[in-house]
């Protein structure tokens, strides 16, 4: 049945994982999906967008517009890349490091009771089982087409 394919349930952990930390955060002003940003740029300051894009499984206009509001905040700043002219690196602020300190020792109790859910013994094999899935999806997903370089000639017509 459809309702218990391996899809759904998925769906249905995620969500309501999903909606737990979004209610929590939700009195700090910040999204789940900001949090994880927050996260990842503690552990790596610096980090490229398309890095991001990459590392949250999000799609790159979900993570500008998430950045803006960031940037609008006062949580994190962009800076051109020194080498790639396109790229853009993301620090956080320091006001940004303190609140994502904040609500990771708010969240905490969150994180121990969804590690608590799975069996100990149970949780090396979710989520290798998580990261093949992950693996699996991606490599079905068509890739973005890129639009072809116009040489100088064709602008020239």
């Amino acid at each position: 049945m459809f309702e218990n394919s391996l899809g759904m349930k998925l769906r249905g952990a995620y969500l309501s994982m999903h909606r737990a930390f979004q209610a929590h955060f939700a009195h700090d002003g910040i999204t789940a999906d900001q949090f994880v940003v927050l996260s990842l740029l503690t552990a790596e300051d610096g980090l490229i967008q398309r890095e991001l894009v990459r590392q949250t499984s999000s799609d790159a206009n979900t993570i500008t517009a998430l950045l803006r509001i960031l940037e609008r905040d006062g949580l994190i700043r962009r800076v051109r890349h020194e080498t790639d002219g396109r790229a853009r690196c993301v620090f956080l602020t320091e006001r940004g490091r303190r609140l994502q300190r904040k609500l990771e020792r708010s969240a905490d109790s969150l994180h121990r009771t969804l590690q608590a859910a799975v069996a100990p013994g149970d949780l090396p094999v979710l989520l290798r089982s998580l990261e093949q899935i992950n693996a699996t999806m991606e490599r079905l997903r068509p890739k973005a087409k890129r639009p072809s370089a116009v040489t100088n000639e064709e602008t020239a017509l």
